[in-house]
């Protein structure tokens, strides 16, 4: 292992009141399309193009970990830890990795599908969302009780008409209770269908309740779901409709959108289970995207801040860890986060008279260091590492900051050599 330098410490200037950042723009720039966050480090993504990247430094650097997987697409992506981590394709199969993406091994193929989600639960147990094959099939609703080697289709799995599913469009408040969002690709369409269950994938006993609204020429899409507790949720579509339920998913009532937002499709939502009643959503009107957050089911809204990069590629799947933590990804390889990790840790509260760093120790050092700074105002903080001919091989931070002393304790990855 190489011996490393910590060069220079680079600061810029940020906005206090946007908490959402881009962090990263992930190698190739492909679209990023389905995200699984495990922990505030941990982070898998599905994008285009059969990728799959892993970063282990919440979303500053990404490693390729495709091997083995299919051309075309992925969609919905599921990990456990480091190693284990499954993801759907456009050819609506599933994949499984155990050795972080070494390798990926095929569970289950259906020609004709195409995969919109998976979520393990644990090691053995995990649910998946396809599309049906054709008018008058089943919805490829399926679970697996032995960690993928057998996926079963969940028993009374909807026959669909003129429909099919919509990439990450689910919530679940526990492994029972799901709702499942649809479109209906009739052209102009006025009512598209959410369904539920209450037995979980293998108990079945699917319901449906149908939402009006207003279709395009592709038809009407119900394409974000979020639900905050057992009773209280809201969806989204393509045409301008939010609504909202209070009884479970049984009835819903017309949203009034956040003021300005007229003519938009919402492309994702996100419900933080902790009692709040925090719901985001994610929309765009057809030139800029925004985010909006509630807690009061659309009564009030408060619009969130994006930087450039989530204004123009937006973000098409978010995931919090609690209400101050939580990360996007968007086209492009945008990858944003709203907060900031605990990774740095504040010394004290003295305001220092300026900017400094410094000096590591130890330096070089191998494998670890400890990085001392001071700033005298909010501002975005980005630490890197040179090595020796000053090429830029690692960026350990990359985040807002209020004024203060911190330090930073960076142990050197194994994938730097």
């Amino acid at each position: 292992m190489k011996k490393l330098l910590l060069l220079f410490f680079i600061l810029a200037f940020s906005n206090a009141n946007s908490q959402w950042a881009l962090i990263s723009t992930v190698p190739t720039s492909p679209n990023i399309n389905s995200i699984s966050v495990v922990n505030q480090n941990l982070i898998w993504i599905a994008c285009d193009a059969n990728k799959v990247y892993r970063s282990i430094d919440g979303g500053l650097n990404w490693v390729l970990k495709n091997t083995g997987l299919p051309s075309g697409n992925c969609y919905g992506i599921s990990a456990l830890d480091s190693s284990n981590c499954w993801v759907g394709t456009v050819n609506g199969s599933i994949y499984k990795t155990t050795n972080g993406g070494t390798s990926w091994t095929l569970q289950f193929s259906l020609a004709g599908s195409f995969s919109n989600g998976i979520k393990m639960f644990n090691s053995n147990y995990g649910v998946y969302q396809g599309d049906p094959t054709g008018t008058g099939q089943p919805y490829q609703f399926r679970y697996t009780l032995n960690g993928g080697a057998n996926w079963l289709l969940s028993p009374g799995a909807p026959i669909a008409a003129s429909e099919f599913g919509v990439i990450n469009a689910w919530d679940w408040i526990d492994t029972s209770t799901f709702w499942i969002g649809s479109a209906n690709t009739v052209a102009n369409a006025t009512t598209a269908k959410v369904y539920k269950t209450v037995n979980g994938f293998g108990g079945g006993g699917w319901t449906s309740a149908t939402l009006p609204g207003t279709g395009g020429t592709a038809g009407l899409y119900y394409q974000a779901i979020a639900f905050s507790n057992a009773t209280n949720g809201m969806a989204g579509s393509n045409g301008n409709d939010i609504k909202k339920t209070t009884d479970g998913g049984t009835t819903w009532t017309t949203v009034t959108p956040p003021s300005g937002l007229t003519a938009f499709a919402t492309i994702s939502m996100n419900s933080i289970k902790d009692g709040s009643g925090t719901i985001r959503m994610s929309a765009n009107d057809g030139t800029s995207y925004f985010c909006y957050r509630t807690t009061n089911l659309g009564v009030v809204w408060t619009q969130e801040t994006l930087p450039a990069a989530g204004i123009t590629n937006g973000i098409q799947h978010m995931q919090f860890i609690n209400a101050t933590l939580g990360f996007s990804g968007g086209n492009l390889g945008t990858f944003l986060r709203y907060g900031n990790p605990s990774g740095i840790s504040l010394n004290n509260n003295e305001v220092p008279e300026g900017f400094e760093l410094k000096q590591n120790y130890p330096n070089p050092f191998n494998p670890s260091t400890k990085i001392n700074f001071s700033i005298p105002k909010a501002s975005n903080v980005s630490l890197k590492i040179y090595d020796a001919l000053g090429k830029e091989i690692y960026t350990l931070v990359n985040e807002f900051k209020a004024a203060g002393n911190y330090s930073y304790e960076f142990n050197v990855p194994s994938d730097i050599t």
